[in-house]
């Protein structure tokens, strides 16, 4: 009908909370040009202070944002809207001592832990979750399937795809996804992806 795919847009949280009975699920990363997500397993800048705030932004705009432990251990993410005005999302962290996450049964793998936090999530009415992190973090959800739009920041300078040689693999884009975004600020790309 008339204006059906603005419709759809403007409440695809909504609409996957109460179809799927989960969150609409946002995975985020920023990878070098030659694919990787740190330099060596440390942390490194990727964003500029532009597309930074637009993640800011975007944390703005949702209600959760999770991260793995070694991640959360690695870089102490605080994962708020300090350059962004608005609500903080409430901070997950995959660990089994993270205050929200007790009573999970972690032995039964990472798909099972994935489905009893999206239960989680579901119950507290958690309609958007953004998923920051890390590449063990990220590729879990892709392969559980639990995945409905994925941003993708690339640093396109070379001198910093010559110096960074070894680290983290930026997780593997599924086959099934659509580019429907593609914006470039300050030397970097921001690629969006949607289910096809």
């Amino acid at each position: 009908g008339v204006l059906e795919a603005e419709c759809l847009e403007l409440n695809k949280r909504f609409i996957t909370f109460n179809t799927h009975q989960r969150p609409y699920i946002i995975l985020k990363w920023a990878q070098t040009a030659n694919g990787f997500l740190d330099n060596g397993g440390r942390g490194m800048a990727i964003s500029s202070p532009f597309t930074k705030m637009l993640s800011h932004k975007l944390r703005a705009e949702n209600d959760a944002i999770l991260i793995g432990r070694v991640t959360d251990e690695r870089d102490h993410s605080q994962l708020n809207v300090r350059d962004w005005s608005g609500k903080d999302p409430m901070r997950l962290v995959i660990d089994r001592h993270h205050p929200c996450f007790e009573g999970l049964d972690f032995s039964r793998g990472k798909t099972e832990v994935l489905q009893q936090i999206m239960q989680y999530l579901y119950n507290n009415k958690v309609q958007s979750l953004i998923v920051e992190g890390g590449a063990i973090t990220h590729q879990a959800f892709l392969d559980a399937g639990l995945w409905d739009e994925i941003r993708a920041e690339t640093l396109l300078s070379t001198s910093v795809e010559n110096s960074v040689t070894s680290g983290t693999p930026a997780p593997m884009l599924p086959h099934n996804i659509l580019l429907i975004s593609h914006e470039a600020y300050d030397g970097n790309v921001i690629n969006t992806y949607e289910r096809m």
